[in-house]
């Protein structure tokens, strides 16, 4: 079993990896780092970087990590593809033989920061070698941090916007240079694109459960918060929810609950693919990320689309902040790296701009930095960038709940959803998801601020 080129850490590593299990269950859990140095440059320090992209987003970080190799004679990063990687650095960091920089997603920022398993960033490097939060858009700045610590770099930014058939808009009647803004609007032209044939979709002009992946998104869409950060309150049982999943509601019933559910079941499976719902005409109209952009160039270069932000109803209209959802692939320090200077060189050079537009442009997705070069919108991978770019700056724009209860709370949302869309009433579903993500809020806090008392007390003795 190799672990990587020294035994640093052998020992605490075993145990860790013990708790979860033995044998060939270890063997498949552990990410695999080639013994070889054959490769690696003589005199360089190795820093090891676990990243979780794969195939074409894989290669294009790779393309980064190449470009650093290159650029400087001192330091040599090794990239390796790590599945589940939130749980294994977790794992490593509590073992003391952490990876050097691990990337993962921007809603483990809090877990990282009050467990102390990130090195702050601003902890790290001193003067004008340090990364500043004013580097990013506001609310890029926001989901790197917690506390008023700067925990992370960005690797790759994205928010959600509604992509429409062109083509289908204009065979229905529907002006395609006039997308929905609202949500009513929204409503119409999903009626109107439906195709129904012996009582099965044979198309779908929109359905909130493709994809299944942001049950939580529907809230934000009609002007909801899901989380007070500053009183440590879910905010699930809100109006603005339990209207969303009101208007959810009406898909399954309009559509009939076992067909829609059948037609999502169907097509779940084959996002970026060439049976993609949206790729392949199936559907009219998707919620999606700019990375959709990037499929559809690989699989129907051809297809006539349009992306406009996601409607909102009526009242909440405001064409020059529109609402949004924002997350990010970030980059974190463990507590524990062999070498924090060297692991933050590579972290600041994925900061630059230039660096930063690279990735994103390859990606299809916006720049998360406070400002953009002259030049990368121009034969940018996504046409739509700019819709893009406009929701990452918006005042409007939502980062997901900065708490260490977000996976489990979001776990409740996909629930949620699933009720309604059963036909349970949404307002009953919202009040249940409020109190159990509240609840788990609080158990938090309050082992969080147990561990405070009795870390003082051990100061105190």
């Amino acid at each position: 079993m190799s672990f990587s080129t020294d035994n640093r850490g052998s020992v605490t590593r075993r145990a860790a990896l013990g708790a979860l299990a033995a044998g060939a269950g270890v063997m498949a859990f552990w990410p695999r780092i080639p013994r070889s140095r054959a490769s690696i440059p003589a005199g360089r320090k190795v820093i090891d970087y676990w990243e979780k992209w794969t195939g074409p987003e894989g290669d294009a970080v790779q393309r980064i990590v190449d470009r650093f190799n290159s650029e400087q004679s001192l330091l040599w990063v090794r990239r390796v593809p790590v599945s589940e990687i939130d749980t294994k650095a977790m794992v490593a960091i509590g073992g003391g033989d952490p990876p050097d920089v691990v990337g993962v997603f921007s809603y483990n920022v809090p877990q990282y920061a009050l467990s102390g398993a990130a090195i702050p960033l601003d902890s790290i490097g001193a003067g004008a070698t340090s990364i500043r939060p004013d580097w990013y858009a506001p609310a890029v700045a926001r989901l790197l941090s917690f506390n008023g610590r700067l925990i992370a770099g960005v690797s790759s930014l994205y928010s959600l916007a509604l992509y429409y058939n062109r083509s289908l808009f204009a065979e229905a009647g529907l002006d395609p240079d006039q997308p929905p803004r609202t949500v009513e609007e929204l409503d119409i032209a999903a009626d109107r694109l439906t195709i129904r044939r012996d009582g099965r979709i044979e198309r779908a002009g929109l359905l909130p459960n493709l994809p299944l992946w942001w049950p939580y998104f529907w809230p934000i869409m009609f002007g909801g918060r899901l989380y007070d950060p500053v009183n440590d309150r879910a905010e699930f049982d809100a109006l603005e929810s339990v209207r969303a999943y009101e208007w959810v509601a009406g898909y399954p019933r309009r559509l009939g609950t076992a067909e829609s559910r059948e037609f999502g079941v169907a097509y779940n499976r084959s996002f970026h693919s060439p049976q993609d719902p949206f790729i392949s005409g199936r559907v009219g109209m998707i919620v999606q990320g700019p990375w959709l952009a990037n499929f559809i160039n690989l699989y129907r270069p051809g297809l006539d689309y349009g992306v406009v932000p996601a409607p909102v109803p009526a009242g909440l209209l405001d064409p020059a902040n529109p609402y949004g959802l924002l997350e990010a692939d970030v980059l974190i320090i463990p507590r524990g790296c062999k070498d924090p200077e060297a692991a933050f060189e590579f972290v600041r050079f994925t900061q630059r701009r230039d660096v930063q537009e690279q990735l994103a442009r390859e990606h299809t997705k916006s720049s998360p930095l406070a400002e953009c070069s002259a030049g990368f919108y121009e034969g940018h991978g996504n046409k739509f960038v700019r819709v893009f770019d406009a929701i990452t700056r918006s005042a409007n724009v939502r980062i997901l709940p900065q708490t260490p209860v977000w996976k489990g709370y979001a776990h409740l949302t996909e629930g949620a959803f699933d009720s309604v869309w059963r036909g349970e009433a949404a307002a009953a579903v919202c009040a249940r998801v409020q109190a159990r993500a509240q609840e788990m809020i609080d158990r938090s806090s309050a082992v969080r601020a147990k561990r405070m008392v009795s870390s003082e007390g051990r100061r105190a003795s």
